[in-house]
């Protein structure tokens, strides 16, 4: 799906003339309100209001039913309880309207009943062509066109701008409105997304040139190849998609559900879609307001590089705390820079990057002098400046926040580097200092955490504008007999046997151990021997998939006697613990090396986004300390060698405790071959797990010990 096959939606959020279906003078209700807005807001286009018992509604025409309306509507606010709201839509394209909004509540979020009613709306929509915003909304608001469908009253401090927001909760929406730290272009309450979902408003808006920067709360994504295709119609366009999305916790997807109806899938498969899309993923609400101050202030940093200046060596700290968890980048200051910075501070003041510029506590001297030497640094592509202003505080304390001001805007005018200036604290502007930012193109960030992961959004976002401009090579070949492969799989049901497996990941390059069966004693034991022993030896059977949990594998097997009694072992075991397996006898391997490091490679499909490549520490660690990481296939070698070093078993890869270095060029180029095989096989394959994997020491590869398929 490209960009131009989004709809055209703006008949609903620019409409030429709207009519208003319950329309009320009544305070403080939704009829009364919708109308305000649009009388706040100086929309020019054709208003009508729509009640059976009035003439007129706060100065409005008003009219007994839509059918009487005495010229065309693009758009109809239905502002009815949800029992009244498909006949008043069937009649909207009666007479013409090509889209609505719902505020009503009562349908997929209030049970079956609800479900049921949703349904039969969507099915409407679908046969009629009617754009519908909602239900369970409170509608959009386009503050740049001044055209309203939106139930809750805008307040005064909210502004025209360049930001459009698609919210699924109509609540969380109001609190961003009245946030009022930027500009809005659209405000959109998408509900319950019954027609529209987020999907369609996001594309929408990546080819609107009134937007910037695009900001988003999300649910559920209904329909994940549609966000896909929106995201990279919006990256296409050069414009950030900014996200908070709730489902990372199970107690977050229950509420999900409960709340609109919509089903959350894999919280770290949508991570790994983020990543891939370049849609940056905020935790709260606070850290996406602040986000999109940076990105719609700052141009992108050209690196990763960040130079920061504090005026405490406790914040200095606190930052390093914060921080950890992050992948920010804070370069060491060059020769140069150190001297500079030693010339300017006492002696007693620690030069490193962070910076603690207090000094001799002379802001007006030392201060914008530290930042210039920082922001000149051929390492730094982004600097923040922090010094925190309140709006109330004495005379002093604004001249020495107005002169660390004025050296970020000095710093942004001469170095062209992004800029950005912000408070320890959440506690408002000071508005002479606010005032100075503005008019330099300095964005004033508040809350210590909440600018560092917005530092890191920011950061995250240049480099995949950066890599977007550069071709990168995913994946590799096909097998030849790629084709023949799908036949097999699409005509089976269950999981390959432990030997196909392998052979599919031969096809893709990853090796597996020497390996043959034996039906008897006799047969293991001279296999044994032909491979060399030590050998392993595994119960071989399509209907036992976990081997170890019943006693079906025999490990480091020194001689003739111990096989013989190893196979008479498994193939007990297996007749005790599944009397109806089909046992086709024990699988004979040699045995790794013990310097080899056990790893877990693996394909999982998501019913969203699907299929993904996992990656994890060995044992008993990917499930004990939940160590692994997670990507999109197919994968670069840079993709693959990122999901090695995310997990803290990379560590044991690296050589541990006089253990050699494992030949982790050969573990990357083993992920970018699964990943293949993912892209190739993932609408075939419901999982596919190889462990362990064994990774050789440094130039020997790897080895595929055990692999399972399930089709």
């Amino acid at each position: 799906m490209t960009q131009e096959h989004f709809r055209d939606l703006s008949p609903l959020l620019n409409p030429r003339a709207i009519a208003v279906v319950g329309a009320s003078e009544r305070p403080g209700s939704a009829g009364r309100l919708v109308l305000e807005n649009l009388r706040h807001l100086e929309y020019d286009g054709a208003v009508y209001a729509v009640h059976p018992r009035h003439n007129r509604v706060l100065g409005f025409p008003c009219y007994p039913d839509l059918k009487s309306l005495p010229g065309p509507v693009d758009s109809v606010a239905v502002l009815l309880g949800a029992e009244k709201v498909l006949p008043i839509l069937e009649e909207a394209v009666e007479i013409g309207a090509q889209a609505a909004w719902v505020l009503a509540s009562g349908f997929a979020e209030a049970g079956p009943e609800g479900a049921a009613r949703q349904a039969e709306l969507a099915r409407f929509a679908e046969a009629s062509g009617l754009m519908v915003c909602g239900p369970n909304c409170i509608g959009m608001a386009n503050l740049v066109d001044g055209a309203a469908t939106y139930s809750v009253a805008l307040g005064p401090a909210t502004r025209a701008g360049s930001v459009s927001a698609v919210v699924q909760s109509g609540a969380v929406c109001l609190g961003l409105a009245n946030a009022a730290r930027f500009g809005f272009r659209c405000l959109i309450s998408s509900g319950n997304e019954a027609v529209l979902d987020s999907a369609d408003y996001i594309g929408y808006l990546a080819d609107d040139p009134h937007t910037q920067v695009i900001v988003a709360f999300l649910e559920g994504i209904s329909s994940p190849r549609k966000f896909t295709a929106a995201a990279q119609a919006a990256a296409e366009a050069g414009k950030p998609i900014l996200v908070v999305k709730v489902g990372r916790s199970a107690a977050a997807r229950r509420t999900v559900q409960a709340h609109t109806g919509s089903l959350a899938g894999s919280d770290a498969v949508c991570d790994a879609a983020f990543r891939r899309l370049g849609v940056v993923r905020l935790d709260t609400l606070d850290e996406l307001v602040e986000a999109a101050e940076l990105f719609l202030a700052c141009p992108l940093p050209a690196g990763d590089g960040v130079g920061l200046l504090s005026l405490s060596g406790g914040q200095i700290g606190l930052i390093a705390d914060l921080a950890q968890d992050l992948e920010l980048e804070f370069p060491t200051f060059s020769e140069e820079a150190q001297q500079a910075l030693i010339e300017i501070l006492p002696p007693y003041s620690p030069i490193a990057n962070p910076l603690d510029a207090w000094g001799n506590g002379d802001l007006e001297e030392n201060y914008p002098a530290c930042v210039d030497v920082v922001s000149r640094e051929e390492r730094v592509h982004l600097l923040a400046v922090s010094r925190g202003t309140p709006s109330e505080v004495a005379p002093r304390e604004v001249e020495q926040s107005l002169a660390v001001a004025r050296a970020a805007v000095q710093a942004r005018q001469q170095t062209g580097k992004p800029v950005l200036m912000f408070s320890n604290y959440s506690a408002g502007f000071q508005a002479q200092v606010k005032e100075a930012l503005t008019d330099g193109g300095v964005p004033y960030l508040q809350g210590t955490r909440e600018t560092l992961h917005a530092l890191q959004a920011f950061v995250d976002y240049g480099r995949f504008r950066r890599q977007r401009e550069r071709p990168m090579s995913r994946g590799c070949p096909s097998p030849p007999d790629l084709a023949d492969w799908r036949e097999r799989l699409r005509g089976m049901q269950g999981a390959l046997s432990e030997i196909e497996g392998r052979r599919l990941l031969a096809a893709y390059g990853i090796p597996g151990p020497q390996e043959a069966v034996a039906t008897t004693a006799d047969e293991a034991v001279a296999t044994a021997g032909r491979i060399g022993y030590p050998v392993v030896l595994k119960i071989l059977s399509p209907d036992i998939q976990h081997k170890t949990e019943i006693g079906g594998v025999r490990m480091s097997l020194e001689d003739e006697a111990a096989v013989a009694a190893a196979f008479h072992e498994v193939m007990s075991a297996a007749r005790r613990h599944h009397p109806q397996a089909r046992l086709e006898g024990a699988l004979i391997q040699e045995m790794a090396p013990d310097d080899a490091v056990e790893v877990i490679l693996g394909v999982l499909r998501d019913p969203d986004f699907g299929p993904a490549v996992v990656f994890g520490s060995g044992g008993i660690m990917v499930e004990l300390l939940k160590d692994s990481s997670l990507r999109l296939p197919p994968l670069s070698r840079d993709e693959a060698a990122a999901m090695i070093y995310e997990t803290r078993g990379a560590q044991l890869l690296q050589g541990f405790r006089g253990r050699p270095p494992a030949d982790v060029d050969a573990l990357t180029d083993a992920l970018v071959r699964l990943s293949q095989l993912a892209a190739d096989l993932g609408d075939l394959i419901a999982a596919l797990d190889v462990n362990p994997l064994m990774v050789l020491p440094r130039g020997q590869g790897v080895c595929a010990v055990d692999a399972l398929v399930e089709i």
